[in-house]
């Protein structure tokens, strides 16, 4: 079975070495949008391509962040393959089975046996403490401690069989949209490295634009005008920690429906 991982990345430098080894160990094809990146992303991409079948195509940077263009030129590319399954990912996601060993296109080919069209994951977000540093390529390795984000239930259909005839785009990439969505019983893990220091998520969302029509649609609303003193992290009941960094047991007893920044 063939499985197409599609992502977009600006300035993803930090993510992209570990995110592509990742998805070429899953034996999953690539197709990355470059959004107009300036911090050696596009270079790194393009050393990757003699590991593994890696497309690389360009989306201009506007000086805005537009989900919507985003998803619109995922639709194109993911219309002009020819694999069986695809998968919508971000640089700075892990996405894995949740059995110890399995690789993510193993458990794809298991819920295609099964008859489902379509995989939810569950998204685990992974936050530094107050004063801890994690930016570095080996984050995967040191970081543990994580909350279970889950606002909606099902919430995050990040893979789908391309024949499905469904669109991810009126729900922001979340959900899918379609007459014979087909979900596989067994939900996937989303590992989400939001944030590896508290600069490093200060610089990615402070002063972040997005694009009249993403705002017109009502997404982003929790990321609009976000002050510094916000993206401090609190201490939470919320919060857990991995035992061991390649776990994929997580605790799931206590769900939030806000990311850390809106917690009171």
């Amino acid at each position: 079975m063939s499985v197409l991982a599609v992502l977009a990345v600006r300035n993803e430098s930090i993510h992209l070495p570990g995110q592509l080894d990742r998805l070429l160990n899953d034996q999953l094809d690539i197709a990355i949008i470059d959004n107009g990146s300036d911090d050696g992303s596009r270079e790194i991409c393009e050393e990757f391509q003699s590991k593994g079948s890696i497309k690389i195509c360009d989306q201009p940077w506007t000086g805005e962040f537009s989900l919507h263009d985003q998803l619109r030129l995922k639709a194109d590319i993911i219309r002009s393959s020819n694999h069986d399954w695809v998968v919508h990912v971000d640089a700075d996601e892990w996405l894995q089975t949740p059995k110890p060993g399995q690789s993510l296109l193993d458990g794809l080919e298991e819920a295609d046996a099964g008859g489902a069209n379509c995989v939810n994951f569950n998204e685990f977000v992974f936050v530094p403490m107050v004063g801890e540093d994690f930016y570095q390529t080996d984050y995967v390795q040191q970081m543990r401690r994580y909350y279970f984000f889950q606002p909606a239930y099902p919430r995050l259909m990040r893979a789908w069989k391309r024949s499905a005839n469904v669109s991810n785009i009126d729900a922001g990439g979340h959900k899918l949209s379609g007459t014979n969505v087909q979900i596989h019983p067994v939900d996937f893990n989303l590992r989400h490295y939001i944030a590896l220091s508290e600069e490093h998520v200060m610089k990615k969302y402070v002063g972040r634009k997005f694009s009249r029509e993403d705002l017109e649609s009502g997404w982003h609303f929790n990321r609009l005008g976000i002050r510094p003193d916000q993206l401090r992290l609190r201490n939470s009941n919320c919060i857990f920690q991995l035992n061991e960094p390649i776990d994929r047991a997580f605790e799931k007893s206590s769900p939030t429906s806000q990311h850390f920044w809106e917690w009171s």
